[in-house]
This record gives C-alpha cells, sequence and structure tokens, in this order.
C-alpha cells in the first residue's frame, strides 16, 4: 500500500514540474519581431531590419511628395517556397487589439541593395489626389491570440518577392523608428 502511495506521490510532483514547462507558449522575445511556426512545431526567427522612411519627388508614384519605407539590402535571408502556407506568430505589445489595426505586411519592390514600398502620396495643391497606398498591403483574414501578447497569422498564396511585416504601436503615438521583419517567397 505504501508503495503505491509513493509511486502516486512522485507522480504527482513528476506533472506539477513538468505540465507548465509544456504547457508553455514560444513567443518573439521583443515587439516587432516575428517567427515561422513550423509544420513540426519549431520556430525560426524572420529578419529584423530597420526601416527608413523616405519622401520627396516620386516619378514612379506620380507624386509631388510621397512617403516611402526602405528597407538595406535587396533580398532577405529568410526564404520560403510558395504555394505553402505560412504561419507567423507576430509580436505585438499586446494581443487586445485587432491585428488587421496593428499589423501591416508590405510586399516590396526589391532593387539590388534595397526593398522599399510606398506607403502614400501627397499630391495637394495639384489636381492629384492624395492618398495612402493599400495597393503593396498583403491583406490576411484575422489572426488569432497567440500567447499574452502575439498573433498568430496565417498567409496562403503568396506570389513570389520580398515582403515586411511591420506592428504599429496603438499605446504609442511617436514611433521613433520602425522595425520590419523581413521574408521571401522563391
Amino acid at each position: 500500500m505504501k508503495k503505491y502511495n509513493l509511486s502516486f506521490l512522485i507522480l504527482n510532483i513528476f506533472l506539477v514540474v513538468n505540465l507548465p514547462l509544456k504547457a508553455q507558449i514560444n513567443e518573439p522575445d521583443f515587439v516587432g519581431e516575428s517567427y515561422l511556426l513550423k509544420t513540426d512545431g519549431s520556430f525560426s526567427q524572420l529578419d529584423k531590419a530597420i526601416g527608413n522612411f523616405t519622401s520627396g519627388l516620386s516619378f514612379s508614384s506620380n507624386s509631388f511628395n510621397a512617403l516611402s519605407l526602405e528597407i538595406d539590402g535587396g533580398k532577405a535571408q529568410a526564404r520560403f517556397s510558395s504555394g505553402e502556407p505560412l504561419q507567423l506568430i507576430v509580436r505585438a505589445v499586446d494581443n487586445d487589439s485587432d491585428p488587421l489595426s496593428i499589423i501591416t505586411i508590405y510586399k516590396f519592390k526589391a532593387k539590388k541593395s534595397t526593398r522599399s514600398v510606398l506607403i502614400s502620396k501627397d499630391n495637394s495643391g495639384t489636381l492629384m489626389k492624395s492618398r495612402t497606398s493599400s495597393k503593396d498591403i498583403v491583406l490576411f483574414n484575422g489572426g488569432k491570440k497567440y500567447g499574452t501578447s502575439s498573433y498568430l497569422i496565417t498567409l496562403k498564396g503568396l506570389a513570389t518577392g520580398e515582403y515586411g511585416i511591420i506592428v504599429s504601436n496603438p499605446n504609442s503615438k511617436d514611433e521613433k523608428r520602425v522595425v520590419v521583419s523581413c521574408f521571401a517567397i522563391d
């Protein structure tokens, strides 16, 4: 009888010690970072770059004052095959906001040494319209809460190209630098 009680006690101690470790959810360390969730349950961190905002005359966007986001380097190191869905874990300040309102995924125009995307164009004082540009934004369906501060986003059918993920901080109106998580589809 004592043998069973000792075994039961050891089993309970084992479960109490090990269950919380098994249930722990891995989230990226910092706001703006993103992981790829692989099919085997492991993670791979996406490239992290600092985006630079540039503004000025742009012939390609037909604008007198275009705002673009530019990243140094023509290609992301994190590369994935087309045709397979990607599951991304994106860290935010918290996961209380609608992910569509704070997470933006852009398809960049890649050149030899930079990747860029048009954010908006200002043509005030002319007959042309001023507007934000959503043509290079990748739409995703919702997203699910993941852990305490992240979202799980599934992307399907992405075209070949260079991509970047930006997380806005809804609690801050003064974002100094933009962290961009980058990846590419081959």
